[in-house]
């Protein structure tokens, strides 16, 4: 046999070597293992653990047990929750009852307390008026005549009284008559007023011009006429102003304007075309009223 094959003998016996450490190494965890699943309760020893399968198994029952005290629990702790709620709603309830009869009776308190004072009050000013009494008793003993006598005076008071009462209260009527005659004049002037357009805040020295008599002296453009009247005859913005025409026995009525600009001697009106009956022409006449 030379080297080569000595080798390979070598090599060969080896790794039968390692093979066999191998199997045994597998059957020696085979059954480690099985023993960790699967050992029973009589089969642990020292040294060794119960098995898994029944370790998992405990702990599964455990866990329904546990389970079945966390149910009861909470059922033991919503029922006693409930209780507690009643208990409070109950110790609410009697504690409002309370603090109202508390109230109820600091009021009484106060209320006696009140009435005690009065009745303090009320003994002392009785104590007082009392000495007062004795006093004035001794006092109208002396005043009696005296008192007969203004009594006299006083009637014949009463009776002048009485007699400016009921001449106080026949003007009163005769005031009220007036006030309701001045009321119904009121409103006649207060109609005369709104008739001629006018009202109580008017400004009558503004709104009336005075009486004066011209004539138009040209008609311009966009419904303007001028006049022969200015601010020296008393004109002002605003007047209204009558024009007519001479023509017959009497005036014909042409309408009315109202002046927007004054002179010393002249003005410029603006026509009303509400109240305008005819043309306006040069000459016509221009007064405050047509007589």
């Amino acid at each position: 046999m030379n080297l080569v094959g000595k080798i390979f003998v070598v090599l060969i016996f080896v790794m039968a070597l390692v093979f066999m450490a191998l199997t045994m190494a597998v059957y020696t965890t085979q059954r480690n293992w099985r023993d960790v699943v699967m050992l029973r309760q009589d089969e642990v020893t020292p040294g060794k653990e119960l098995g898994l399968r029944y370790q998992l198994e405990r702990a599964k029952h455990d866990f329904e047990e546990m389970k079945t005290a966390k149910d009861n629990l909470v059922t033991q702790s919503a029922a006693e929750k409930a209780a507690l709620q009643l208990e409070l709603t109950k110790s609410l309830t009697d504690l409002d009852l309370a603090t109202k009869a508390r109230r109820s009776l600091e009021a009484g308190q106060a209320g006696l307390d009140k009435e005690k004072s009065d009745a303090i009050a009320a003994m002392r000013a009785t104590e007082t008026n009392a000495n007062d009494y004795q006093r004035e008793r001794n006092k109208l003993r002396v005043d009696l005549a005296q008192a007969q006598k203004d009594r006299d005076e006083h009637f014949k008071e009463v009776v002048r009284k009485t007699d400016d009462f009921n001449r106080a209260v026949s003007e009163r009527d005769e005031f009220r008559k007036l006030l309701e005659d001045t009321k119904m004049e009121l409103a006649k002037a207060n109609k005369c007023l709104r008739y001629h357009g006018l009202n109580k805040d008017s400004d009558y020295e503004n709104a009336n011009p005075p009486k004066v008599d011209g004539i138009v002296t040209s008609v311009l453009e966009s419904g303007l006429i001028q006049i022969s009247l200015g601010s020296d005859h008393g004109l002002r913005k605003g007047h209204i102003l009558q024009i007519s025409r001479i023509g017959g026995v009497q005036p014909v009525y042409v309408g009315r304007v109202e002046v927007v600009k004054t002179d010393p001697s002249a003005s410029v009106c603006k026509i009303d075309p509400k109240y305008q009956q005819s043309n306006v022409m040069v000459n016509d006449r221009v007064s405050s009223k047509i007589e």
